[in-house]
């Protein structure tokens, strides 16, 4: 069989004892609540280039970028900007909503949370937090 393998579909994200949640594994989880409310979810998977994940509910479209959890505490500061450009670039289509999905972890809270309101509200983007047993609190 040709194409990109997908990780395995397990009811519960991969979680590594040393960093915790895999990029994918908050990718699997936002799919799984997404497809849940009635999306059409496409994922981009493990090293693929372009938007994370791409949803449509009729005439919505919501646009997702993820990171997973980094090993150090000034790695998960260098994903949380990075995503944020990703999340920036990607945002050509006016009506889309636009979100950041992250492992639900203090630091990423404390993050989100020094980023401050003017600029969510002007960006129009929110926060999707993933806790290991794959649930999502949107911020």
């Amino acid at each position: 069989m040709t194409g990109q393998a997908l990780p395995p579909a397990t009811p519960r994200p991969l979680v590594s004892a040393q960093i915790g949640l895999t990029e994918d594994a908050v990718k699997r989880s936002v799919e799984c609540w997404l497809t849940d409310q009635g999306w059409t979810v496409s994922v981009k998977w493990a090293k693929a280039t372009g938007i994370d994940i791409d949803t449509r509910r009729g005439d919505e479209r919501w646009i997702i970028e993820a990171k997973g959890c980094g090993s150090l505490q000034p790695m998960r500061v260098n994903y949380f900007l990075a995503i944020l450009g990703e999340l920036l670039q990607r945002m050509s289509v006016p009506t889309a909503r636009y979100s950041i999905a992250l492992p639900d972890m203090p630091q990423y809270r404390k993050l989100w949370a020094r980023l401050p309101d003017l600029a969510k509200a002007r960006a129009g983007i929110s926060a999707l937090f993933v806790a290991e047993d794959g649930t999502i609190t949107q911020a």
